[in-house]
């Protein structure tokens, strides 16, 4: 029976790369490290195949150095800058880069279907990088950065590797940002600690990737399409399922709204009607409902009297006659004040001429000749010397006798225009208190008149509301006996996601594919009894992994053995090229600190058997560790850079940074 079982024990091959294929479509084949553009600090040459980055811990260093610090994540952060990640290192690291490396940039030499690409980055701020095709590093650095260069090597990989999932992608990747997402998920963060299978980017790395922002939805398609497990149809059944869930959700919304609205408005009702919870619409045999209560509330509304306004057109007209009267006797009294200054002026002038014969000296009056101003008596006793006829002295008399008496008339005609004028200023301020008290009348009779209209309006805006809440009433009983209608697009929901179950269905064939590949990586790297099993379904991709007779188990070290699998095995996949993805892969220290060692050991084990027997192995496995690799994997040909953390000449840079 045990030989039996054996039969199904899943095994993984070395993967058969397509006829004619002579290596990797896409390797890094050198990164160079440079002070300046003519000094090379640190010059690593890669290969196809395995390549290992070993900082060897102090069980296999025989030393007191640390294993870390030496620069192992930083050279992985170089490398995915060179394959066109914005950021290559934390603004704290690139600020000490920049400090001690004013002038450095890192450079790559990078092979895809045969092509040399050089990638070109200063460690300054962005804008200086640069990708052209040369035979080396340092002729594409000779050659200098031309104004028609491309600054990152993302448009060369996305035309050559992802030209059947352009347009395919969610909503969330653009065209240009398919490379960017998916050399995510290849060179996984060291910082996500492979806690899952879409677990590729950290925040705290500060690599601007899409990656870092875009959902975990957005993140399997993207696994999907790479892994040839979504065809068109799904992605349209999805796409639909988008468009009715949020129709749906829309239309929820709405309902919910409009509940809350028929709640409200039957509260408000009631609240206007004074009727409890108990109350509906309709008559019953003890209570009348909330229609005839509402149609009674209207009624004895539109039955209320409206009160009348006092007439102020009789109390206006009586203010403006008083007015005109005022205005009469106002006028006449002027008239008379004027003409008693006239005739008191007069007579001030008929008085000086009649005086004009006096001079007034201190012995008192003197009568003089009012032609030649010599005193009369005079003239009688000496005679005029002066006028060549006498003088008619009783003319004079009598002229002055008559103005006198003409002024003595004007001022006793003045005196009465005065006397008069003061009787019109007496019937003046008789009016003045009628005045008041029309002005009082009209008040009070203005006060009556808007108490009359409010009152009209309070009458109005009762009948009003009475009126609306008859209507509301109605209008509530018309929902209340309409049937609730059923969501829109709930048949075509469920028949989209049939349609998506199927299409999932169709995926299983190029899951069960990976998961074969899965189980042998499993079964060869944990031989007893071990099982492997991933899942597609609506909830996502999972990736499990269980002993014989205990069921699922999980640990740090077990959990990220099985993200170090699912990836493994997707590489298994792109060097058959059963899969749109490079034949590229980087894992910055895969190991957990109780992974057991020789466990571990098994993964370099593995991926080097993948190499054997091959004249170049069709794929690039880029491993950092502190763990020993197995020994005979311990030489320059597989390990490609060994670093310490001391002295400072054995570090990345080979200096303190």
């Amino acid at each position: 029976m045990a030989a039996q079982a054996d039969l199904f024990t899943p095994v993984i091959h070395p993967p058969v790369s397509p006829q004619g294929r002579t290596g990797p479509r896409l390797w890094i084949r050198r990164l160079a490290i440079l002070r300046d553009p003519q000094t090379i600090i640190r010059d690593v040459r890669l290969k196809p195949g395995l390549n290992i980055i070993w900082t060897p811990d102090m069980s296999s260093s025989g030393s007191h150095a640390l294993a870390h610090g030496s620069g192992k994540t930083t050279f992985c952060r170089l490398l995915r800058a060179c394959l066109g990640e914005p950021g290559y290192a934390a603004d704290t690291q690139r600020s000490r880069l920049l400090a001690r490396i004013p002038n450095g940039l890192i450079a790559a030499e990078i092979l895809i279907d045969g092509g040399c690409w050089i990638a070109v980055r200063p460690f300054g701020p962005p804008g200086g990088e640069f990708v052209t095709q040369a035979d080396s590093v340092e002729d594409g650095i000779a050659r200098g950065r031309l104004e028609d260069d491309r600054a990152s090597i993302d448009p060369t990989v996305i035309a050559s590797f992802f030209s059947t999932i352009t347009g395919a992608t969610p909503p969330e990747v653009g065209r240009e940002q398919i490379w960017d997402v998916l050399r995510a998920w290849l060179t996984r963060d060291q910082e996500c600690r492979l806690a899952d299978i879409l677990a590729w980017r950290s925040s705290h790395t500060q690599t601007r990737s899409r990656a870092q922002v875009i959902g975990e939805t957005a993140k399997l398609t993207m696994v999907r399409l790479a892994l040839r497990a979504l065809d068109a149809d799904e992605r349209a059944a999805a796409a639909r399922e988008r468009q009715l869930v949020a129709a749906v959700e829309d239309e929820r919304r709405r309902q919910a709204y409009q509940l809350q609205r028929y709640a409200d408005g039957l509260q408000s009702v009631r609240l206007a009607l004074k009727a409890d919870d108990e109350v509906g619409f309709d008559d019953t045999i003890d209570r009348k409902g909330l229609v005839s209560l509402a149609e009674v509330a209207l009624a004895n509304a539109m039955r209320t009297e409206l009160p009348k306004p006092p007439d102020v057109s009789s109390i206006f007209a009586r203010q403006k006659a008083l007015n005109e009267h005022r205005q009469t006797l106002t006028a006449k009294r002027q008239q008379l004040e004027n003409e008693a200054r006239f005739k008191r002026s007069e007579a001030e002038r008929y008085r000086s001429e009649a005086s004009l014969g006096e001079i007034d000296v201190t012995q008192g009056g003197i009568r003089v000749c009012p032609v030649c101003r010599v005193n009369i008596d005079e003239v009688k006793a000496k005679g005029c010397g002066i006028s060549l006829e006498a003088c008619d002295l009783a003319a004079l008399k009598a002229s002055i006798a008559d103005k006198q008496r003409k002024a003595a008339e004007l001022d006793a005609q003045a005196n009465g225009a005065e006397q008069e004028a003061k009787g019109v200023e007496a019937q003046i301020q008789q009016l003045g208190s009628q005045q008041q008290a029309l002005e009082a009348e009209a008040r009070t009779a203005d006060a009556a008149n808007r108490g009359a209209h409010a009152a009209a309006r309070q009458v109005q805006d009762r009948i009003y509301q009475a009126r609306r809440t008859l209507d509301d009433v109605r209008s509530l009983r018309e929902r209340e006996t309409t049937a609730k209608p059923a969501p829109p697009g709930t048949a075509e929901l469920d028949a989209v996601r049939a349609q998506l179950e199927a299409g999932r269905a169709r995926a299983r064939a190029a899951i069960r594919t990976l998961e074969e590949k899965y189980q042998g990586i499993m079964a060869a790297w944990l031989p007893d009894g071990v099982a492997g099993a991933i899942k597609l379904d609506g909830n996502g991709l999972k990736v499990d992994a269980e002993f014989s007779g205990r069921g699922e188990v999980s640990t740090a070290a077990l959990d990220s053995l099985k993200i170090v699998a699912f990836d493994l095995a997707a590489l298994h996949m792109a060097v058959e090229e059963k899969a749109d993805l490079p034949a590229f892969l980087l894992h910055d220290s895969p190991r957990e600190a109780d992974l057991d060692g020789q466990l571990y050991a098994r993964l370099f084990s593995l991926v080097h058997q993948w190499e054997q027997g091959v004249e170049t192995p069709c794929f690039q496995y880029i491993v950092t560790t502190t763990t020993a690799p197995p020994p005979e994997l311990q030489d320059e040909h597989y390990v490609r850079l060994q670093m310490s953390s001391t002295p400072p000449e054995r570090r990345l840079f080979g200096m303190d940074i």
